[in-house]
């Protein structure tokens, strides 16, 4: 006499998982620029550098080129070369030494290189930091 098969119950769904809640941004700490660069030397193009003299990016080669611009001992300031193309970056301190390279030799009056040591400050402490409080 012929068993009568059992039913085959169907076979349940895989579980889905659950979309995951949406992770939101952590909020940006109140931070201005000035702190997130602490600690972080800034180098300047030639083009950025020679504007600390007035000068075109074309004075500045040519006082590197012609070694123009050594330090007290008579060595050439030499900038930073980085990348491929050895480009030239100023550092403030390299801006500094042209700076007092230029006096040295004549080439700045005093009121020229205070105004210059003014704008190499205010690059090294920020805008805010000489804010009367």
């Amino acid at each position: 006499e012929p068993v009568a098969a059992e039913p085959v119950p169907a076979p349940e769904p895989e579980p889905v998982a659950e979309a995951p809640a949406p992770v939101e941004a952590p909020a940006e700490p109140d931070v201005d620029d000035d702190e997130l660069m602490t600690g972080v030397e800034k180098v300047y193009s030639t083009a950025e550098a020679a504007e600390f003299f007035g000068k075109s990016n074309q004075w500045l080669y040519w006082g590197l080129r012609n070694n123009i611009f050594v330090d007290v001992n008579g060595n050439p300031i030499e900038p930073h070369r980085i990348g491929k193309g050895k480009r030239r970056r100023f550092t403030l301190p390299i801006i500094r030494e042209i700076a007092l390279a230029c006096y040295r030799r004549g080439n700045l009056k005093e009121d020229e290189l205070k105004a210059i040591l003014r704008k190499i400050l205010l690059a090294e402490h920020g805008e805010g930091a000489f804010d009367a409080e």
